[in-house]
């Protein structure tokens, strides 16, 4: 008799999450993946005057810190009338998020070989060393998002304009996705951000005997703080790796 899959609970929504996972372990055992999304977006007003400054003077770059500011930034221009400058060069925090852009018409000129915070300077601070001049940059981004990125492109003396492109809050509704005993039968809960995090312990307890996982360092030490102390990083945030957290 063939053993049961191993279930996997990610929080969050994920378009791509089937072609990034892997169906079953080294051993040969099955996986099941199982997404929960935890959180609504709400997009915040943009005003024409700002719109209109961005297309009349163009920046260097914008840039793209998740799939979502892609959505909304193309709903903004797409309510103006208006297309973004081709001049201007896009950045994406990843390779999800570069493939939204491009999705949207917006070519990712860069993105890093891993996605996250900390890879990303490294890779395109290595990139402006390169130019004599420091470029200006435009970044939507969530209310409340990190401001690691804009804060160090400022330290490198480039010209930043970033504007509270949508908030994020937790679902209504999430409480009666799983009972209890439902969400003790998984293996393995990943959150893939503090935000998720957040919503998801507002709606649930963390089941003492299933283990916890996080996508990337930031999420990691949320979880930290919030006292799991006990969580395992996803490798790389490689979702391949997963096998490595379930030993």
């Amino acid at each position: 008799m063939s053993e049961s899959p191993v279930r996997i609970l990610v929080t969050g929504e994920h378009d791509d999450l089937a072609s990034r996972c892997p169906s079953q372990l080294d051993t040969g055992r099955a996986l099941e993946w199982v997404q929960l999304p935890v959180l609504e977006f709400e997009r915040l007003p943009v005003s024409a005057d700002l719109v209109e400054r961005l297309i009349q003077k163009p920046m260097n770059w914008i840039f793209f810190t998740s799939q979502r500011s892609v959505q909304f930034w193309s709903e903004v221009l797409l309510e103006n009338g208006v297309d973004f400058p081709l001049e201007t060069q896009v950045a994406c925090i990843g390779e999800s998020t570069a493939e939204a852009a491009a999705r949207d018409g917006f070519n990712p000129d860069f993105y890093p070989t891993e996605p996250g915070t900390e890879c990303f300077l490294r890779e395109f601070e290595d990139l402006l060393s390169n130019n004599s001049q420091k470029p200006s940059f435009f970044i939507p981004m969530a209310e409340g998002g990190r401001t690691t990125i804009r804060d160090r492109l400022k330290e490198l003396g480039c010209e930043v304009l970033s504007i509270t492109l949508y908030r994020t809050k937790p679902r209504k509704d999430l409480g009666v996705s799983f009972s209890e005993a439902e969400l003790a039968k998984f293996d393995l809960i990943l959150f893939t951000s503090p935000s998720s995090f957040d919503a998801f312990s507002r709606a649930f307890r963390v089941p003492g005997e299933v283990k916890v996982a996080s996508l990337g360092r930031y999420t990691a030490q949320h979880l930290i703080r919030k006292g799991l102390s006990d969580q395992k990083q996803l490798p790389d945030g490689d979702f391949q790796r997963i096998g490595e957290l379930l030993c």
